[in-house]
């Protein structure tokens, strides 16, 4: 069948194409689909691991964009560091000298005194328990009973905690235990309740009696970091039974402003922030104490915006306070009318906890940057409209790469998937750095990642299967001479060869992957039918045999299974009568409205005469007849030489030589990829009228010349005759080759070969 009978055959084709592209269509938009509906659930469950890397992204956002520490905010830290161990003594310290302590604070101003420590346990060295290990001592005797008589050091520092405004801390457990109740204060909801939201506990553990009878208030120090050991959502409410507990940051903000109870909105109490009437779905929205106001997640913790670490002005060092040296004394402008949170950053202690700022920051700090953010009114924000947000975005990408994928290149279509990643990075990104809102791009990235991937692979996939069929089609061809040869002579339908002498010729369109991504399978099948049929029609009309289509590549020969003295001269005329049909079909189906065809289709040819053998090869219960052999390697590999000579025919030199008369120009010594022993190849510009014109005479003798100078290695001579001869050789298609040559002059001129470079090139691929 030859192009006028396809092309009038086309009129059917639409509908085939229609069929068979809307079938690809389809299914790759309901993948699409639903890869984008499983991200959707995704998000509303909220799996550990992905949350996790969103966990890790707003880490990094605090890192580039710390929350600036204020030094007028009314918040300090007393730290019993390491240099407070060694000036005052081990831990734990005297009642009577953290009493003095708490004097001192208490004296210079501070409003009130947060202990990030909990006083469980009778203080060791309190007068009665002394004057039981002295009278547990043999040689004891005399005076030294009386000390049982002395005010008991938890007594003296309850008389401290009396004096001032202390919130003492305590642990949660999570096992049954007695415990000493905890002093808590009334909780009020906004909206329907919601306890449930809040994680219970079994029992706390704290301070003693007569220390917890003097403070005004106690927080919860428990703080629960994330799984991989990172504090970034300290919890402020939690719960033992139907008590809700506040934290010790939010403990000390009530008692400062002497508020007498807590307002819990959950989510329930507005429209905008849930599911009212449903206690299934109700969660923690906000808490309030006095005038500040927390946004809090749905289990009442709350996103601590950190400010860079270390921040030495937020520190009074404990060993200042109870030093009566007078230059010491700098702390009491610190003190005075700041909250203060007393805790250690002492490694010994075992209170250091890891931060997405810092690895090693005290606990106590925690509790202090909760206190200074509330104060200061800066919050990281993270309410339902910015999950809604999420949720549309995921939505939204995925819809939009489901219906619009389909219709691109894996190439466009990988353009289009990063530009909506990075829309919505950048987005993500500007949405903290300018307003604080944690809104995560991973669930929408990841979306946009894993539709691209896979429903580019199954579009190759599916490409390949109708590549695959196209292939098995036309496998099934055989050139007219076998088949009546074949006819002539059935014992040739058996397994078998002889050695011949042949020419090979391996063809391949050039990009072919690019323009399969462009057309649709029926489409591929259109194109490859117009290109091969003529290209066939040629190649028997000048006695080849037809080896085998591989996709859009053509293998034949010359010379088998009948006799062909001018296999040489045939497969010659063959290839440029080839290139002269590429010409006319470009020009006739370029604007083609009828048919899909690339701009510019270009091909490469590769010639090569040796010795094969030629038969019927393959197995018992399927052959073909064909031919292996080293000359058929060669042929392949000159064939894909032709991409890095900027050419479209290329001869090894067996073949060159049996056609002296002809217009052919040596073009290099190479060693292919496979073979140690160069090869010389060339050009076939024309046939014996070509080779008599004056134009292609004078070409000639000009690369002859840019030959000797390049193998002489006269660089800049090779340079610019091979420059000149990009201009003038154009009327022969060899510009690009010398552009190509041009450009390696050059690159020897600053990194020459070896000197005893023999003038072969060595090729680096196929």
């Amino acid at each position: 069948m030859g192009p006028a009978e396809i092309a009038r055959k086309l009129p059917a084709l639409p509908k085939l194409r229609m069929r068979a592209g809307r079938g690809r269509w389809v299914f790759l938009t309901l993948l699409g689909l639903f890869i984008t509906g499983v991200y959707f659930f995704a998000h509303g469950r909220q799996p550990a691991p992905i949350e996790q890397v969103s966990n890790l992204l707003f880490d990094e956002y605090q890192k580039a964009k710390p929350r600036e520490y204020d030094p007028e905010t009314p918040v300090r830290v007393v730290d019993i560091d390491q240099t407070s161990l060694e000036k005052i003594g081990q831990w734990p310290w005297p009642r009577t000298t953290l009493a003095l302590m708490n004097d001192r604070l208490a004296e210079a101003g501070a409003i009130v005194i947060a202990y990030d420590v909990v006083f469980s346990e009778p203080d060791r060295t309190s007068p009665e328990n002394i004057a039981r290990v002295l009278d547990a001592n043999p040689g004891a005797s005399g005076a030294a009973f009386d000390l049982s008589a002395l005010t008991p050091h938890d007594e003296i520092f309850a008389q401290s905690f009396a004096q001032s405004y202390v919130v003492g801390g305590y642990f949660l457990n999570a096992a049954e235990g007695e415990g000493r109740p905890v002093t808590t204060p009334t909780m009020n909801w906004s909206g329907t309740e919601a306890r449930s939201a809040i994680l219970n506990f079994s029992s706390a553990t704290t301070s003693r009696a007569v220390l917890q009878s003097q403070m005004l208030g106690e927080g919860f120090i428990t703080i629960a970091p994330d799984s991989d050991f990172i504090v970034r959502k300290p919890t402020m409410l939690y719960r033992i039974g139907e008590t809700i507990l506040p934290s010790l940051s939010l403990e000390a903000l009530r008692v400062a402003q002497d508020a007498k109870y807590y307002i819990i909105t959950s989510s329930g109490s507005s429209f905008e922030d849930g599911m009212a009437n449903n206690s299934e779905f109700v969660d923690i929205a906000k808490v309030r104490v006095g005038e500040f106001e927390l946004d809090l997640t749905q289990d009442g913790a709350f996103n601590v915006y950190y400010t860079s670490s270390p921040e030495p002005r937020r520190f009074i060092p404990a060993w200042k306070i109870l030093s009566d040296a007078a230059e010491d004394q700098d702390w009491r402008e610190q003190a005075a009318g700041r909250l203060i949170f007393v805790g250690t950053s002492a490694e010994g202690l075992k209170d250091i906890r890891a931060t997405p700022v810092n690895a090693a920051e005290a606990g106590v700090v925690v509790h202090a940057q909760v206190a200074e953010q509330a104060i200061a009114g800066v919050f990281l924000r993270r309410p339902y409209t910015v999950i809604i947000t999420e949720s549309l975005a995921i939505l939204g990408f995925g819809l939009l790469l489901s219906f619009i994928l389909p219709h691109l290149g894996a190439a466009k279509g990988a353009f289009l998937t990063l530009g909506l990643g990075a829309g919505a990075a950048f987005t993500s990104w500007f949405a903290f750095s300018q307003n604080l809102y944690l809104l995560s791009p991973v669930y929408p990235m990841m979306t946009l990642l894993t539709a691209y991937i896979l429903m580019t692979l199954a579009s190759l996939y599916m490409t390949e299967t109708e590549r695959s069929r196209i292939r098995g089609a036309f496998s099934m061809y055989l050139s007219p001479a076998m088949v009546k040869r074949v006819s002539e002579e059935p014992e040739l339908l058996k397994l078998g060869g002889e050695d011949r002498r042949i020419t090979i010729l391996f063809l391949d369109v050039r990009s072919f992957s690019k323009i399969s991504e462009m057309l649709e399978p029926s489409e591929i099948t259109t194109f490859l039918n117009l290109f091969l049929t003529p290209m066939t029609e040629i190649l028997q009309k000048n006695h080849a045999t037809i080896d085998k289509y591989i996709g859009d590549a053509i293998v034949a020969f010359w010379n088998a299974p009948l006799d062909d003295p001018q296999h040489e001269m045939n497969a010659a005329r063959a290839v440029l009568d080839m290139h002269a049909a590429l010409i006319t079909l470009n020009d006739k189906y370029r604007e083609s409205e009828d048919i899909k065809w690339p701009d510019n289709v270009a091909m490469g040819i590769g010639l090569n005469t040796g010795t094969c053998t030629v038969g019927n090869l393959g197995s018992a219960q399927r052959f073909n007849y064909s031919m292996i052999g080293d000359a058929a390697n060669l042929s392949s590999r000159i064939e894909g030489l032709t991409k890095q000579y900027g050419l479209e025919i290329l001869l090894g030199y067996e073949t060159a030589k049996a056609l002296p008369d002809l217009a052919i120009l040596e073009m290099d010594k190479i060693k292919v990829v496979g073979r140690s022993a160069p090869e010389r190849i060339f050009t076939l510009a024309g046939l014996s009228d070509t080779a008599q014109d004056e134009a292609f005479i004078r070409l000639k003798d000009s690369h002859d010349a840019f030959l000797a100078a390049y193998r002489a290695q006269s660089w800049d001579e090779a340079t610019g005759l091979a420059l000149s001869l990009e201009q003038s050789a154009s009327a022969f298609g060899l510009s690009k080759y010398y552009a190509i040559m041009a450009g390696r002059a050059a690159h020897y001129k600053v990194s020459p070969p070896p000197n005893d470079w023999d003038g072969v090139h060595i090729a680096t691929q196929k």
